[in-house]
């Protein structure tokens, strides 16, 4: 398929989240290059996808940029899972994020594609419902997103990063800015469950989560009775 693939041939009908399409549009900036398109094809494709084009490096790439060509190669059947398939192989986006970028576009697991929900120890921000999600339940609520603008973007970056352990400061605030911990404090405070819990990073530059250990119920030895 040519470079010119239909984007309306999508999986799913109802409108896009805005974290989603920003995601996607974060992740398109950066495959939609030649140095990416060379990396797919020469460490990412196999032998048999290579064969499946009758031009070479770079002429498939000029023909078929490089949504066509992973289209063409795995059979993705929409231009937005080709996004997110090619950043996945690219490390753009790790696995989390891709499981749960294709579970809001609805995207069905094919032969040899299958795939899990997004697991249940990664936290979710719902930006469209203002929801933290944690081990099924929401955690946090921001009732009034402008006003948190800071907190917002906090919980964005980790969930475009798909929740790694630390991220940079998406404000890219100096490291005696003691506004961070403030944030800290604000994200901590409001928790609606003992879960989960944020820290600085301890260097200034950006932020971590970790998750709270439960309580386990401890069993009570009946006594025997003499």
């Amino acid at each position: 398929m040519a470079a010119n693939m239909d984007r309306k041939t999508e999986s799913h009908s109802e409108p896009m989240p805005q974290a989603v399409q920003r995601s996607l549009e974060t992740a398109l900036a950066r495959i939609q290059n030649e140095t990416a398109a060379r990396e797919l094809w020469t460490n990412r494709f196999t032998a048999a996808d290579r064969r499946k084009f009758a031009e070479p490096w770079p002429e498939v790439w000029k023909k078929h940029n490089i949504i066509g060509m992973w289209h063409i190669a795995r059979g993705t059947p929409t231009w937005n899972e080709c996004i997110i398939e090619i950043a996945h192989a690219l490390g753009f986006i790790n696995v989390q994020r891709r499981h749960s970028l294709l579970d809001e576009l609805g995207a069905k697991p094919r032969a040899g594609m299958a795939r899990t929900s997004r697991p249940s120890a990664v936290p979710h921000w719902d930006e469209d419902a203002r929801e933290l999600r944690y081990l099924g339940q929401v955690v946090r609520v921001v009732k009034k997103p402008k006003q948190a603008h800071n907190i917002v973007g906090i919980l964005r970056a980790f969930e475009e990063a798909g929740w790694p352990r630390r991220i940079d400061d998406p404000h890219r605030r100096k490291p005696s800015d003691q506004t961070r911990r403030r944030d800290v404090e604000n994200l901590n405070k409001r928790l609606l469950k003992p879960l989960l819990k944020f820290e600085c990073d301890g260097n200034g530059t950006g932020f971590l989560w970790k998750k709270i250990a439960q309580p386990t119920a401890k069993k009570t030895a009946k006594r025997s009775r003499s």
